[in-house]
């Protein structure tokens, strides 16, 4: 396996480390699915290797529809047969009941393990889109630095389930953010407080909880994990 990989391959396949706000380096990373067509995407695995990934939140699968992809990506398999990878098997709707018991479900994921983490779906735009501004929001990005790492996804080879590539902008980022909250308009001085409000409100974290989601994104070291 070639180890080279330029900047551009890892656009092709929507990996990249979220560095942004308050998020630690090293820390939160975004991609596409690993497995694709029952074959190792050879490309992610060896970012995840040089980012040691440890933990991973799939957002797309079924746990019984990650066993039979995950064996042939050893890499990820590993990850998964030590109660490493959460399987979601999430809609599109980031307003359903589901998609937001689904999302908590996630988030306590995230309290309780290690990281390195990778948040992926399919294509890592528009599940994983979602949440990972809901999370750069939270931790105190910037409104600009959130609308651009939407948007980089659309530098990939895959397209989104719900948007086009024309349609995909700086207003489509912005619709996609009001869903967090109920009719505030968002803006660069109140974004993470709505973001923490929809996570406590909404997706029905605790107090308690969204504290310990800052610290692990923040890269404070927590002994509250039992799923590692």
């Amino acid at each position: 396996m070639n180890n080279t990989l330029t900047s551009l391959d890892a656009n092709s396949v929507n990996f990249r480390e979220i560095r942004i706000g308050n998020i630690a380096p090293n820390t939160l990373y975004r991609s596409s699915h690993p497995i694709k067509d029952n074959k190792q995407e050879k490309a992610i695995s060896i970012l995840a290797s040089k980012a040691k990934i440890n933990t991973i939140i799939n957002l797309c699968d079924t746990t019984s529809g990650i066993i039979g992809k995950s064996v042939v990506a050893p890499w990820y398999y590993n990850i998964f047969s030590n109660g490493r990878v959460i399987a979601l098997g999430m809609d599109f709707s980031c307003t359903s009941s589901s998609f937001k018991i689904k999302l908590k479900e996630a988030l306590q994921f995230i309290i309780h393990t290690e990281g390195p983490w990778l948040i992926h779906c399919h294509a890592g735009m528009d599940r994983t889109g979602f949440v990972c501004m809901a999370l750069e929001s939270f931790m105190g990005s910037s409104l600009d630095d959130v609308i651009n790492d939407y948007l980089k996804s659309f530098n990939s080879i895959f397209e989104s389930s719900v948007y086009t590539a024309q349609k995909a902008d700086a207003a489509t980022a912005m619709q996609i953010l009001s869903l967090m909250s109920d009719s505030q308009s968002i803006n660069e001085n109140n974004l993470q407080h709505i973001a923490e409000v929809y996570l406590r409100s909404k997706i029905g974290l605790s107090a308690e909880e969204v504290e310990i989601l800052r610290n692990k994104l923040s890269g404070k070291t927590l002994q509250v994990s039992h799923y590692a």
